[in-house]
């Protein structure tokens, strides 16, 4: 028995068909793709401001492995206070779906990051205005409590 016998070959998939993926999902959040549209060393990337956080979207290989990133830089770390701060961040971190936080070159971060294989239009639409949604949320709350200095006031 041969397997795979009157089948037709499955279309492959490339990183410009994911970030294809991306690009038609833009418009539906109110981000105009080609001006969002970021140089990368590799890969496809978008930047656009999202209330007053900016978000970061990348289709990208790592390590022979596709991924979508989004990532919103949110706070600069302030001078003092780091401790508490960090155990917010932990703590806010259970209370986050599909995303988290972390830091960065003293910037803290909201971000998910996902393996492309199988992402459709619908999962990387709900990964980024999810991200989005956190960042313009969390980057005001963290920096009343702890200082520092916004990212997107930069």
């Amino acid at each position: 028995m041969v397997f795979g016998r009157g089948r037709k070959p499955q279309p492959a998939v490339t990183l410009e068909t994911y970030a294809a993926t991306v690009e038609q999902i833009l418009p539906a959040i109110g981000v105009n793709p080609v001006t969002a549209r970021m140089n990368t060393e590799s890969g496809f990337g978008w930047s656009f401001q999202r209330g007053s956080a900016v978000i970061e979207v990348f289709v990208s290989v790592q390590n022979n492995v596709g991924y979508l990133q989004v990532l919103a830089p949110i706070l600069h770390l302030p001078a003092q206070g780091l401790l508490p701060l960090y155990r917010r961040l932990l703590e806010l971190n259970l209370q986050l779906t599909n995303a988290a936080l972390g830091v960065y070159m003293d910037v803290v971060y909201v971000f998910s990051e996902r393996p492309l294989d199988g992402l459709d239009a619908d999962e990387a639409n709900n990964i980024i205005s999810l991200v989005a949604a956190y960042a313009d949320d969390l980057d005001n709350k963290l920096f009343e409590e702890f200082g520092g200095r916004l990212y997107a006031k930069v």
